[in-house]
């Protein structure tokens, strides 16, 4: 699982990093899937719903949708925007969360993970929301 949520985010960030005309230099952007962030009821209140942002609701049957978090520094809101860009035709759906505000969740998240696995085992959820913390930070040089 861990290798694979590796080789995806490289192929995410290579596919529609590479895309744009703009050149971000690396430790500006990282592109993650939604699902790195944790399950939906702990993500949501940062990220929104887990489809499509121009949908008013999920699918009745159970469907995965590939939106996409970009986690970026050192670059505006707008630009990032502009690179990434939500796009409904091409299916194309992206959160912007700043490195800063990325970091404090995981780290908020991490310990009440945590404190609940005390007394009921949570499977492997608190190391992998440490592995993509540990991701971010390796990616943005910190």
């Amino acid at each position: 699982m861990k290798s694979f949520l590796g080789l995806f985010c490289i192929c995410v960030f290579v596919l529609f990093g590479c895309t744009n005309d703009k050149v971000i230099t690396k430790g500006q952007s990282f592109v993650l899937p939604y699902s790195a962030f944790g399950p939906p009821s702990m993500s949501g209140q940062l990220l929104g719903n887990e489809w499509y942002q121009w949908l008013p609701h999920g699918d009745s049957r159970p469907r995965e949708y590939p939106v996409n978090v970009v986690v970026y520094r050192d670059i505006s809101l707008l630009d990032i925007q502009n690179l990434y860009p939500v796009n409904q035709t091409t299916e194309s759906d992206f959160r912007y969360i700043m490195y800063s505000e990325a970091i404090r969740y995981f780290d908020y998240n991490l310990q009440d993970v945590m404190a609940m696995e005390e007394g009921f085992p949570m499977g492997t959820l608190s190391k992998e929301l440490s592995d993509i913390k540990k991701l971010l930070i390796n990616e943005f040089n910190n």
